[in-house]
């Protein structure tokens, strides 16, 4: 928050000055997101991979959001996914995600192939709304093409009215 005057106030301005400049803060700020939702509906960020899973957050998420999504595509290259075990569509994996040149943090990821859904101990997805590598990896490891809409959050989409 206090980034976010420091532009527009210092220490010595007045209230009138201070409600002058916040006025200009708001529509610099609103102009910026202006400015973002266009570029998210006439430009394209370039896929990080060939998964058809990339595509489909490419589709949908405004260009920050997918750029979050992105890395955790780039990250998947360093998972190595294992099934623990499986029945009735119901699959345990472990997920080893090499973190350095000899560590490896291991996260046990479950997917339910009928009702298309995964989940993983991380949270990501709980937390800050986006499938996490150990995720990814699995359904790729599952050769699963689409995800399921549960995953792609309304509040992210190129298309909520702001």
């Amino acid at each position: 928050m206090h980034s976010f005057f420091n532009k527009y106030i210092t220490r010595n301005s007045s209230l009138i000055q201070f409600v002058k400049q916040y006025d200009n803060c708001l529509r610099s700020r609103e102009q910026a997101e202006r400015e973002s939702d266009a570029a998210d509906f006439h430009t394209v960020i370039p896929f990080a991979t060939k998964s058809s899973i990339e595509a489909q957050f490419q589709e949908a998420y405004t260009h920050a959001k997918f750029r979050e999504v992105q890395a955790q595509f780039r990250g998947k290259a360093n998972c190595i996914t294992k099934l623990k075990n499986s029945a009735l569509g119901y699959s345990v994996y472990d997920v080893g995600e090499q973190v350095s040149s000899s560590i490896f943090n291991k996260f046990v990821v479950t997917y339910d192939s009928v009702a298309a859904e995964v989940k993983c101990q991380c949270l990501l997805f709980e937390s800050r709304g986006i499938l996490c590598r150990h995720t990814l990896s699995v359904l790729s490891f599952e050769q699963v093409s689409q995800v399921s809409p549960i995953y792609i959050l309304e509040r992210w989409s190129k298309k909520v009215k702001r």
